[in-house]
């Protein structure tokens, strides 16, 4: 009978860090195997090129968002991954910033993921430095601090102790079972992980039948000739300046 895979789902809003954690975890558990599923609402994954060293297996589902409409490729990539010959010990699913980190850890409970995968921890990002402007206005971050079992206050290294024991305190409130963690300079102890009580009420929830719309959207410009570097920083900057409203995070 084969061993189940070691699970842990790295979720958080984004530009939490959430690819800075996981490379963490990644460095202090490079004896074992590690597959690692990189989602990316757009069509290009950054990210996934940060992580590829460290990793035995990295798969990358793109252009959705992991909770909805790419529901199903998940479940085809699990598959995938049990099938390997070189069977991994630990698998690292890193969501989009916008994901309900319910739906993702529903598709643990379906029977054949179950036979092969354990879930042992749901783990949330979160920006000490910018969480208390948008905590109140964001559902999705409050989606994925209710289903954490670990909530990660990463960027503490300008923190004061009052702040950190405020964002402490209003964590607790949506979600008092969560074990809450600090991070600085992007580092998180791997003990963490061990320390908290096993995900256990996420498994129960079903999974759902209606399609997440999301109000962010994707662009992506793609051109065969070079970027003028100057003209690029110029239409960013004034994109930014007159929708900062509406424009969480540019990354590039």
């Amino acid at each position: 009978m084969k061993n189940k895979i070691e699970s842990y789902i790295i979720t958080g809003f984004l530009g939490a860090g959430k690819t800075t954690i996981l490379n963490s975890l990644l460095r202090q558990t490079n004896n074992n195997k590690n597959i690692v599923i990189e989602n990316e609402f757009g069509k290009i994954n950054i990210d996934a090129t940060l992580i590829s060293g460290l990793v035995e297996g990295l798969f990358e589902l793109t252009n959705g968002c992991i909770c909805c409409s790419i529901n199903n490729q998940l479940l085809e990539t699990l598959q995938k991954i049990d099938e390997l010959k070189d069977r991994p010990s630990n698998l690292f699913i890193e969501t989009t910033g916008i994901a309900d980190a319910g739906e993702v850890g529903a598709v643990f409970s379906s029977f054949f993921v179950d036979k092969a995968f354990s879930l042992n921890k749901v783990i949330c990002v979160v920006d000490a430095d910018n969480f208390e402007s948008y905590v109140d206005s964001n559902i999705e971050i409050q989606k994925q601090i209710v289903a954490a079992d670990i909530v990660v206050l990463n960027k503490l290294n300008s923190i004061d102790t009052f702040k950190i024991e405020n964002l402490n305190s209003i964590i607790k409130t949506i979600n008092s079972f969560a074990t809450i963690a600090e991070s600085y300079n992007g580092d998180l102890d791997i003990n963490v992980l061990k320390g908290s009580v096993k995900t256990k009420e996420i498994l129960e929830i079903p999974l759902s039948k209606i399609e997440v719309k999301h109000k962010i959207k994707t662009l992506l410009f793609e051109t065969e000739s070079r970027f003028n570097i100057q003209q690029l920083k110029y239409e960013l900057f004034k994109s930014l300046f007159l929708f900062y409203h509406q424009i969480y995070r540019m990354k590039g």
